[in-house]
Formats: structure tokens, C-alpha cells, sequence
């Protein structure tokens, strides 16, 4: 661990962070500044060391925990050996080894692995692979991609034009052309006013109603999060990627299971399309490749688009995208000693068997009159708020209870992230969290939500 700072370095930091870093998605005015400054498994410390739960294992992204020693020093073996070169028709070891270890965790002919640098990238790649496919396959026609409701897939130009939150995509209208937004399946709030069990799946019926009002002929690719993530942690119906692929299918439209979040464990399987059933054509993964030691994404695809890419050198039918840092050797060894961690510690099966013991501790919250919903899989959990029980309204801005609720949090230990319009808590921990650290993050949110509640005058 390194000294702890002085008061005269703590202030020159907060300082230097308030004059000189814009991070994102952050309002600086008014902005009290946090900065970590250790960790350890699901243990964070701020430059104050005061110690905090970790909830969101960062932003959803250090599944294997804090601090592990295994994947630093393979980073640095690696860097003695070649630290940084192309990978424009050349490759290196780390980066090979990496794409066979992905391959052999995808279910059926996923074997092709374009290595990336984050989510939001590898989103982008997927799209730009799918339109070139089809030009490939002399089909240039079916340009147009469905996006969903509530969907979050980056901020890239290409993945905020299939932003389905309002809030992330408006400040930079117009967007691309061609994508077409349609309703999620989202069953606590469902678009078509049913109740599932008795809903015929309508949501995965639309799909096939949208592909024929704008015609397969001009339909080539639906993109969708597997389970949806910071649209408010929504898990589909478990009918609806089945009858969505099999839709697609008929319709010869392209499809992509967004993994980022949810890849490499977090829901119980290595992949959650695995368990909902879907059966993707191209899937995208970042976040849990490297628990985020380094930046590193992926997207996979099937044989069948592989094959589209291949040709004489005349006919430049070559996927035509890349960037210097693809493939980085430092961060394929990160890739590589994270995947053995989870592979020789068993996290996959891990969070199968923590996963319920989560989910039925935070079930205990919907005692209190604001939590609307509490739902998830495996180690991802969401908590939505709302006013009233029965009409489902939320908070407006003014009263904003789940902020209110996350702050509460933080002020006693807990880390929690505020997602879904603001009007959701995601709960997501890295995979080495224990028992005794859930019973805190529920205690803790039991608390404060009764805390917020007594101000908001339930």
C-alpha cells in the first residue's frame, strides 16, 4: 500500500481534479470532489481512507475484485517482452492466446474474436460489421439497424445513435440514419400495457411487425442488450430471444447480443445469452474481459459473417476498420491472467450460487413504500423507485429519492450507481464479494431508504 497523503497533497489533488480533469457524465459545478486511491478484493478507500463497499465493482467492471497481483505482474512480463505493436495484418502471442480463450468460452461457431478497447468500440465494430456484411453479400440495401428502448451501448457516434435513453442522445441530434428504435421488453413497465403471463410476448412480436412495416429488404441488424443494463437492469422474459432470433432468422436480419456488461460470469453463465436463449450472430464483450485492469473489448462472430470477409485481394471484401491500439499485448495479458482467475477460482459458478442469495437479500427492500421493483440475475441486481405502488409514478427531479437514496448510501460505506433515467439503483458487485459484505450492502440500503423515506415525508 502506498503512504497516505498529506493534507497538503489531498487539497492540491482536489485542487488539480477541480481545475484540470472533466470526467464524464459529471456536472463540475458544485462538485465535491471523491478520489479513490486503493483497493483491495471489494474494498475501496478514498484519499481520506475511509473504506467503502464497492457495490458496482467500479462501473460494473472488476469482476475478479481489486487488487490482484496475478494479472499486474503479467502485464508487466509482457512489456519486457514486446509492450506495444499493430496489429494490421501482424499479431502478437497475448493477443492469439486471448482470441482461442475467448472462442473456447462461446457457445457454437462464435470462433472469430476482433479484439477492441471498450464497450462503446467493440459496439461500433459490431455495427460496422454487420452493414459490411451485408454490402459483402451484395445486399447493401439492409443498412437499417433496430435498437431498443431503455438500450445503452456507448457513446461513440455510432452507439449513441442506438442510444435508447433520451437523456444520453439528445444533446447530439441529429444521429446517424438508419436506426430505428422499438419497445423493450421491459415487464414491470410494459409498453403494451400487458402483465406478463398473459401477454402473448408482444414485445418480441413487435419485432416481426417493425421488420415488415419498413421491409426485410431494407431490415439487416437488430442490436440489443442481452439483459438490459443502465436502461434500469431489466432481465427479459425468458420466451423473448428465442421467438426475437427466430424472427430474425426468417427475416434474414442480423443479430447482436450486447455482452459488455453481462459477459464472462455476471449473470450465472459465462455469457447470459447462454441462459435467455438467444442465439446471436455477432456478440460484444468488454467490461469483464480484463475486470478492467486494462482497457480491453471484443466482438465475436459467427462463421457464417466471418466467411462473408474472405476473398481475393481484388474484390476488398477485407473488414475495413481497425485502430493502432487493437490487439495491445499488455492489455491481451490482462485479458488472458483475469480469464485464468476466473477460470481456476470457479467466479462463473460462483456468482450462480451467490447470485440468489443477493437478489432474495435486496427482495427484502420491496418492504418499503418507494421501492416499486427489485429484480435481476446472477450478480447484477436493480432497484427501482418510484412514488406509489400502484400507479408506478416516479420521483420527479425535485424530490429525486433514488439519489437521495444512493447519497445515504455513500455516506455509510456503500457504493451503488443511480442509472435508468435516475430512478434506479444498480447493485453489482465484484465476483469475491462474501456474505457478510451483501448483509452489509442490504443493511445499508435498508437504512438509508428508510432514511429518505422519513424525509420525503412516508
Amino acid at each position: 500500500m502506498t503512504e497516505p497523503f498529506s493534507d497538503h497533497d489531498i487539497g492540491a489533488l482536489e485542487r488539480d481534479f477541480l481545475d484540470h480533469l472533466w470526467p464524464p457524465f459529471t456536472q463540475m459545478q458544485g462538485l465535491k470532489p471523491i478520489i479513490i486511491e486503493s483497493a483491495q478484493g471489494a474494498i475501496v478507500r478514498d484519499i481520506h481512507g475511509k473504506e467503502y463497499i464497492d457495490a458496482f465493482a467500479s462501473l460494473w467492471t472488476v469482476n475478479v475484485g481489486h487488487g490482484r497481483t496475478e494479472i499486474i505482474d503479467a502485464v508487466v512480463a509482457q512489456a519486457a517482452d514486446v509492450a506495444c505493436y499493430h496489429m494490421f495484418g501482424i499479431a502478437n502471442p497475448p493477443s492469439i492466446e486471448l482470441a482461442a480463450k475467448v472462442a473456447g468460452h462461446l457457445p457454437g461457431d462464435l470462433d472469430h474474436v476482433f479484439l477492441c478497447l471498450g464497450g462503446g468500440e467493440a459496439v461500433e465494430t459490431a455495427l460496422k460489421i454487420a452493414r459490411q456484411y451485408w454490402r459483402n453479400k451484395g445486399k447493401g440495401a439492409k443498412y437499417m439497424v433496430f435498437y431498443r428502448d431503455r438500450s445503452y451501448h456507448g457513446t461513440t457516434f455510432g452507439a449513441t445513435s442506438a442510444q435508447g435513453l433520451a437523456l444520453n442522445r439528445h444533446k447530439f441530434e441529429p444521429l446517424l440514419p438508419g436506426f430505428v428504435k422499438i419497445g423493450a421488453p421491459y415487464c414491470y413497465r410494459c409498453a403494451w400495457g400487458k402483465t406478463y403471463g398473459d401477454c402473448a410476448i408482444e414485445c418480441a412480436k413487435a419485432v416481426e411487425l417493425e421488420i415488415a412495416f419498413y421491409g426485410a429488404e431494407n431490415v439487416g441488424t437488430l442490436l440489443g442488450e442481452t439483459m438490459i443494463g443502465t436502461g434500469g437492469v431489466i432481465p427479459p422474459p425468458p420466451e423473448y430471444w428465442p421467438l426475437v432470433g427466430e424472427i430474425c432468422k426468417a427475416n434474414d436480419v442480423l443479430v447482436i447480443n450486447d455482452e459488455v456488461i453481462t459477459g464472462f460470469g455476471r449473470s450465472g453463465t459465462w455469457f447470459a445469452f447462454e441462459q435467455f436463449g438467444g442465439r446471436p450472430d455477432l456478440v460484444t464483450m468488454a467490461k469483464g474481459l480484463a475486470s478492467g485492469y486494462l482497457p480491453l473489448a471484443a466482438v465475436a462472430a459467427r462463421e457464417h459473417v466471418y466467411q462473408a470477409f474472405l476473398g481475393e485481394a481484388a474484390e476488398m471484401k477485407q473488414f475495413m476498420s481497425g485502430a493502432t491500439f487493437q490487439g495491445h499485448p499488455l492489455c491481451s495479458a490482462a485479458g488472458l491472467a483475469n480469464l485464468a482467475i476466473i477460470e481456476r477460482e470457479k467466479l462463473v459458478d460462483r456468482c450462480r450460487e451467490l447470485g440468489p442469495y443477493l437478489q432474495d437479500g435486496l427482495k427484502t427492500l420491496l418492504k418499503h413504500p418507494i421501492v416499486g421493483d427489485v429484480r435481476g440475475v446472477g450478480l447484477v441486481a436493480g432497484i427501482e423507485y418510484v412514488q406509489s405502488k400502484q400507479t408506478k409514478e416516479w420521483f420527479p427531479p425535485s424530490a429525486a429519492a433514488a439519489a437521495k437514496v444512493r447519497d445515504a448510501a455513500f455516506a455509510r460505506g456503500v457504493f451503488v450507481r443511480l442509472l435508468g433515467g435516475g430512478h434506479v439503483h444498480a447493485v453489482a458487485p465484484p465476483f469475491v464479494i462474501s456474505h457478510e459484505q451483501i448483509d452489509t450492502i442490504v443493511r445499508v440500503l435498508d437504512e438509508s431508504i428508510g432514511v429518505v423515506e422519513r424525509q420525503l415525508g412516508y
